[in-house]
C-alpha cells in the first residue's frame, strides 16, 4: 500500500472545489454499486454517506484550503466509485461508466495532485510498472494521421 503524504502548501482554487462537488453529486445521484441477479439495482449505504461526506467537508471559500481528513474523504469516495460503480446501463445487463463520471474522474485526480504526494515502496514500484507496461499495450497509438492499437490479436504494427 503506498504511502500518502499531505501536502500542507496547497495551490487550489474554487473551481478545483466545484470539481469535488459535482463529482460527489453525480456519483450521490447517478452511479450504483450494488446490483441484484432480478437486474436492480441500488447504491449501497456506503456509498452513499462517502459521497455526503465529501460534500459536508467541502471549502467554498476564496482561498480553500482542504484537511487531511477531507482529502482522505475524497480519496475513499473516488476509490470507491472507480471500481464497482456504474452510472449506465444497457440491455442484457450492460454496465459502464459515462464519458461524463470518467471525465469527472479524471478532473478529482487532477485536483488530487495537488494535495497529495503518493510514496511507492521499490516492490510496489516495480508491481505498477509492471501493471502499467501490460496496460499500456491495450491503448491506442496516433501516429501521424492513423489510429492504430496495440496489442494481442490485433494486427496492428508500428
Amino acid at each position: 500500500m503506498p504511502t500518502i503524504v499531505y501536502r500542507n502548501d496547497q495551490k487550489i482554487s474554487l473551481g478545483d472545489v466545484m470539481k469535488f462537488a459535482v463529482y460527489a453529486e453525480h456519483v450521490s445521484r447517478l452511479c450504483y454499486d450494488v446490483f441484484e441477479e432480478d437486474g436492480s439495482r441500488s447504491r449501497s449505504e456506503a456509498l452513499s454517506r462517502r459521497a455526503q461526506a465529501v460534500s459536508d467537508s467541502l471549502d467554498f471559500g476564496d482561498e480553500p484550503h482542504f484537511l487531511a481528513e477531507t482529502t482522505r474523504k475524497v480519496l475513499a469516495l473516488r476509490d470507491m466509485a472507480s471500481g464497482m460503480c456504474f452510472d449506465t446501463f444497457g440491455e442484457r445487463g450492460h454496465m459502464g461508466k459515462s464519458m461524463d463520471l470518467l471525465g469527472m474522474a479524471r478532473d478529482v485526480d487532477e485536483v488530487l495532485e495537488k494535495l497529495v504526494i503518493y510514496h511507492l515502496s521499490p516492490a510496489e514500484l516495480e508491481a505498477a510498472e509492471t501493471e502499467w507496461a501490460h496496460e499500456s499495450q491495450f491503448h491506442a497509438k496516433i501516429e501521424g494521421d492513423n489510429l492504430t492499437r496495440d496489442g494481442p490479436g490485433t494486427g496492428a504494427s508500428a
